[in-house]
C-alpha cells in the first residue's frame, strides 16, 4: 500500500515565519496603495497579488515542506538448512538399510511434496554443508553429497553462519564436534538421522595404558568395550605384539547397549618401543569393523643396564673395566673369567674342584635376551662356546642389544669368528695376516678427523679440550691389526704411518657393536693417575661406551620431539628434530634424512623445513589412514625410530546415532527436536508464522527539490518584472 503525506520541518522559529507572513501581507497592501496612483486599480491589484505570492513562497521555503512516501511489504523469513556430512552419516546401522545421508536426501528431495521445495515456496532458504568447512550448497548439489573425512566443529560452523536467519534446521545423526558452548543466535531445530534401535556394532571405546614401563615389571592395560546389539554373545579379545599373542580374554555381552572393561596384564622382556594391538573379532552385520581394534605404543625402559662380560683371562684390562662397571649404580654386571682351559690337567677329582663349568647353554640360549650388553674380553671362544651359539649373539644384537669385543691376542680367536654369525654383526673384516696382534713398540692414539664429534669420544664438551685430553692419553703397549668394514666407523686410530684402527663402531638393525683393538687401554686409568691427571677420563670413556651401546638418548646426536597426543586423519601432523650441535660437525647437520612410513610400510610424502638459528628441523606429513606411522631419522651411522598413532575419524570410532545430543542441543538453543515422523513442514511453518515481519520503507523528498516548484518561482518573478516594465513603473 502506498501512502503519501506532506510534512513541515521549519528552518527558523515559527514566530519569525508568522512575522514574515504578516509583514509580507502589509507590504503588498502598501504596494497597492502606492502604485494605484500611477496605474489603474486592476493592474495595481495584479502586481500586489504577484508580490504576495512570492512572499508566500518564501514563507513556504522557511517551513521546509517535504513529501513522504511509505511502502509496506512482507519479508520472507530466512531458514538456514545445515546438512551434516561427517563420515558417520555414511554408515548404515544394518546391512541393506539406507545410511543417514541417504535418509536426509529422501526427506529433502523426494516424495510427493519434497520438504525443501515446500520450504522454498514460503521462506528464504539457504543450504550449507557441514564438512571440512561450512560451504553453501545449491539444491542440485545435495544429491551428490558424500561423507567427508573430517567434520567441522559445530560452534565454528554457527559462528561462520551469523545471526541473520530466523531458524537453523540441522539434519544430523548427532556425531558432531562440540565444545559444550553455544553462541547467542537463532534457535536450532534438529532432525535426527539414523535409527539407534537398529544400529549394530562392537567397538573399543577407551584404552588406559601407561606411556612407558620397565622391563621385567608387570604392565596393566584397561580396555573399555561398547556394544550395540549382539546380546548374549561371548567374544574373544586378543592382545598382540606383531604376530605374537600376548594375552586373550572373553567379553560377555549381557545387554544392548552394553559397556564393560577388561584388564590385560603382561611383563615386557625387551627394551624399546612395543607396538601392541588390541582386537575383538568382527561380527556379522556390524556397521563398522575398523573400530574393533586399536594400537598401543608402549616404551619399555630399563631400570638398570644389565651387562654380561666374559673374559678370557684375569688381565689388568678386565680388572679396571670390571671396577668401572661395578662402581656405576645404574649397571648390574654379571662377569665370568676363564681361569683354566679344558686342556689344563688337574690332579684333583672333579667333585673337589672349586671352579664351576662355564654355563654356556643357560647364558646364550636362554638368558641372553635379558641382558642389554654382551662383552667378549680377549676371549678364545672356540674353547668354551660352540659356534652354534653364535646365532643367539647375532639375534641378540639385531633385536637391540649391544655387543663389545675387547682386544688382545684372542680378540678374533684366530679368525674363527669370520664365517660365523658373529662376522655379520661386528664392524671389522679379515686382515689376511697370521699375526694380528703387535707388541713391538708403544702406540699412541689419536682421534679420527672425520669422527671427532662423535658422542662416544666426547670426554669434554669443549672441542679443543677434548682433543687435548686424547692427545695426552698414555701410549698402548699392544694393539690388534684390524680392518674396518665399509659400514664401520673408526673413532680412534694409532698415531703411526699405517694408522691402524683402535676403536670401530657398527650399526646392526636395532642394535650396536664396537671393537676395541687393544688390551692396554686400562693404562688410560693407571697411566693418567700416575701423571697426576686422575682417572675421570677413563671412567667417562667406559660410561659413554655403555650408554652408546644401549642407545641412551643423551648420546644420540639428535632428538625427535613428537607432538602431544595422537594425530588425526586428514590433519597435518608435525614433529621436530632437535640437533645437538655439540655432537655433530657442522657439515653433518646437512645430512639428516627424515622419512615417514604409513601402517602398510609404504614411504609417504614429508615436508621438511630447517630453522637456521636453532638448527632444528620441522617436519610435517598428512596421514590418510589410521594406525601406527613409523618415523625414521638417519644421519650416517646414527638412526632413530619413533612411532605416532593416527586415530581414525572421531565419528567412526563410535558412529552410532546420538539423538540424545540433538535433543539437548535444540533445547539449549531454544529450538526443538522435530523427529522424522509427522509433517515436518507444518511444524516448521507453525514456528515461522510467529517470525512473520512487515517491512515499511519510508522516503522523504523536499518540495523545493522538484524542478517545477523552482520553475514557478522564476516564472512569477519574470511576469512581475515584465508587467512593471510594460506599464511604465521602471
Amino acid at each position: 500500500m502506498n501512502i503519501g503525506e506532506i510534512n513541515f520541518s521549519p528552518v527558523v522559529s515559527l514566530w519569525l515565519i508568522i512575522a514574515i507572513l504578516i509583514s509580507g501581507f502589509i507590504a503588498s497592501i502598501l504596494q497597492y496603495i502606492t502604485i494605484r496612483r500611477r496605474i489603474n486599480h486592476l493592474r495595481a491589484g495584479l502586481l500586489s497579488t504577484l508580490r504576495f505570492f512570492l512572499i508566500l513562497i518564501l514563507v513556504l521555503f522557511c517551513l521546509n515542506p517535504s513529501l513522504s512516501k511509505r511502502k509496506e511489504s512482507k519479508i520472507l523469513p530466512s531458514i538456514a538448512v545445515l546438512i551434516d556430512t561427517s563420515q558417520s552419516m555414511g554408515v548404515s546401522g544394518q546391512k541393506g538399510k539406507p545410511s543417514p545421508l541417504d535418509e536426509l536426501k529422501e526427506i529433502l528431495l523426494r516424495g510427493q511434496k519434497p520438504l525443501l521445495r515446500s520450504l522454498s515456496e514460503r521462506f528464504n532458504i539457504r543450504i550449507y554443508k557441514l564438512g571440512d568447512y561450512l560451504r553453501p550448497l545449491r539444491e542440485e548439489d545435495i544429491l551428490n553429497l558424500r561423507p567427508q573425512r573430517r567434520s567441522i566443529d559445530l560452534k565454528e560452523g554457527l559462528k561462520e553462519l551469523g545471526v541473520t536467519e530466523s531458524m537453523i534446521l540441522l539434519f544430523s545423526d548427532g556425531n558432531l564436534k562440540w565444545d559444550g558452548e553455544i553462541q547467542k543466535g537463532p534457535p536450532i531445530f534438529t532432525i535426527p538421522m539414523g535409527n539407534p534401535d537398529d544400529y549394530r556394532d562392537i567397538l573399543i571405546k577407551e584404552i588406559k595404558s601407561p606411556s612407558f614401563a620397565f622391563r621385567g615389571r608387570e604392565v596393566l592395560i584397561d580396555v573399555t568395550f561398547k556394544s550395540y546389539g549382539y546380546k548374549g554373545n561371548r567374544l574373544p579379545v586378543i592382545l598382540r605384539e606383531g604376530g605374537k599373542i600376548i594375552s586373550t580374554k572373553s567379553l560377555h555381552i549381557k545387554e544392548s547397549p552394553f559397556e564393560d572393561k577388561l584388564t590385560f596384564s603382561f611383563i615386557p622382556e625387551r627394551i624399546g618401543i612395543h607396538n601392541l594391538n588390541i582386537s575383538i573379532s568382527p561380527q556379522s552385520g556390524e556397521a563398522v569393523k575398523s573400530n574393533n581394534e586399536s594400537n598401543i605404543i608402549l616404551r619399555v625402559l630399563r631400570d638398570k643396564i644389565r651387562i654380561l662380560m666374559v673374559s678370557g683371562s684375569p688381565s689388568m684390562n678386565y680388572r679396571f673395566m670390571r671396577m668401572a662397571l661395578k662402581n656405576d649404580p645404574s649397571i648390574e654386571l654379571l662377569s665370568f673369567i676363564i681361569l683354566r682351559t679344558p686342556s689344563d690337567i688337574l690332579n684333583v677329582p672333579l667333585q673337589e674342584q672349586s671352579l664351576i663349568p662355564f654355563p654356556v647353554d643357560t647364558l646364550f640360549a636362554k638368558e641372553l635376551r635379558n641382558f642389554d650388553i654382551l662383552i667378549f674380553d680377549n676371549l678364545p671362544a672356540h674353547l668354551y662356546i660352540h659356534p652354534s651359539y653364535f646365532r643367539y649373539v647375532r639375534e641378540f644384537v639385531r633385536d637391540g642389544g649391544g655387543f663389545a669385543m675387547i682386544g688382545g691376542p684372542n680378540l678374533m680367536d684366530g679368525g674363527r669368528y669370520f664365517g660365523s654369525p658373529v662376522e655379520e654383526i661386528i664392524p671389522v673384516r679379515p686382515t689376511n695376516r697370521r699375526d694380528d696382534y703387535r707388541r713391538d713398540k708403544p702406540f699412541r692414539v689419536r682421534l679420527n678427523r672425520k669422527m671427532r664429534s662423535h658422542p662416544l669420544i666426547q670426554l669434554s664438551p669443549d672441542e679443543n679440550e677434548n682433543l687435548r685430553i686424547w692427545e695426552d692419553t698414555v701410549s698402548l703397549d699392544g694393539i690388534n691389526i684390524l680392518n674396518s668394514k665399509d659400514s664401520g666407523f673408526v673413532l680412534l686410530e694409532s698415531d703411526d704411518e699405517l694408522s691402524h684402527p683402535i676403536l670401530i663402531l657398527g650399526e646392526n638393525a636395532k642394535g650396536r657393536s664396537l671393537v676395541i683393538g687393544t688390551d692396554y687401554f686400562w693404562k688410560w686409568y693407571m697411566g693418567m693417575v700416575e701423571n697426576g691427571k686422575g682417572n675421570w677420563a677413563y671412567l667417562r670413556f667406559i660410561d659413554r661406551m655403555v650408554r652408546w651401546l644401549t642407545r641412551d638418548p643423551r648420546l644420540e646426536p639428535f632428538e625427535v620431539i613428537l607432538p602431544d597426543g595422537e594425530g588425526e586423519i586428514g590433519k597435518k601432523v608435525e614433529f621436530r628434530i632437535k640437533v645437538k650441535k655439540d655432537f655433530i660437525p657442522t657439515h653433518l647437520t646437512e645430512k639428516i634424512f627424515p622419512s615417514v612410513f604409513n601402517p602398510d610400510g609404504k614411504k609417504i610424502g614429508l615436508e621438511v623445513k630447517k630453522i637456521a638459528e636453532s638448527g632444528e628441523y620441522i617436519c610435517s606429513f598428512l596421514p590418510e589412514e589410521g594406525g601406527l606411522y613409523r618415523l625414521k631419522v638417519d644421519m650416517e651411522s646414527q638412526g632413530v625410530e619413533e612411532f605416532i598413532k593416527i586415530l581414525k575419524p572421531m565419528e567412526l570410532q563410535d558412529p552410532s546415532p546420538k539423538h540424545e545430543f540433538l535433543r539437548f542441543l535444540s533445547n539449549l538453543s531454544g529450538g526443538k527436536n522435530l523427529g522424522k515422523r509427522g509433517d515436518l513442514f507444518k511444524e516448521i511453518e507453525a514456528y515461522m508464522s510467529k517470525e512473520q515481519r512487515n517491512l515499511i520503507e519510508e522516503k522523504r523528498m523536499s518540495l523545493f527539490s522538484f524542478p517545477v516548484i523552482m520553475g514557478l518561482i522564476f516564472i512569477l518573478l519574470g511576469i512581475e518584472w515584465y508587467l512593471r516594465r510594460r506599464w511604465g513603473l521602471f
